[in-house]
């Protein structure tokens, strides 16, 4: 029986969310209705942590809270793409999920089929930005200088 690997933890301490806001790179996804704040350290442990935050602005607590099970549930079965980026770049990877242009007006009963597509879409973002071009080693002070 070959063991399984568990590399997603969620990103549940202040000061690791804190972090994330104030040195992580923004990725906005095609259709503009998710971004994702993220933040990259060279890691022995090779984890993906993960956040999904809603602001209490963009609709009532039943939509929120089904958001954030469709972003979850997207992000679970992209478990290969963020397998992929973690372990060949050997890092612990630190994600937030926030919606960008939806809401509960927009967007009034949110599906697996309209929000996964813009999940995977960041998540391939994220792995061109860390695989094809090294960010992970780099400073994200640096990199907003080269933009």
């Amino acid at each position: 029986m070959i063991k399984q690997i568990k590399i997603f933890d969620r990103l549940k301490n202040k000061n690791d969310i804190e972090s994330v806001y104030k040195k992580g790179i923004v990725i906005i996804s095609s259709d503009k209705k998710l971004k994702a704040n993220y933040n990259s350290l060279d890691s022995k442990t090779n984890k993906v942590k993960v956040a999904i935050a809603v602001s209490s602005k963009v609709g009532n607590s039943v939509w929120r809270n089904r958001f954030k099970r469709i972003i979850r549930e997207s992000v679970r079965q992209e478990e290969l793409v963020l397998k992929e980026i973690v372990l060949k770049n050997k890092l612990e990877l630190s994600i937030i999920f926030s919606p960008y242009r939806i809401n509960k007006t927009i967007l009034m009963n949110p599906f697996l089929k309209e929000i996964k597509p813009a999940v995977t879409d960041i998540l391939n973002k994220l792995k061109k930005l860390l695989v094809e071009n090294k960010f992970s080693i780099i400073d994200n002070d640096k990199f907003r200088e080269m933009k």
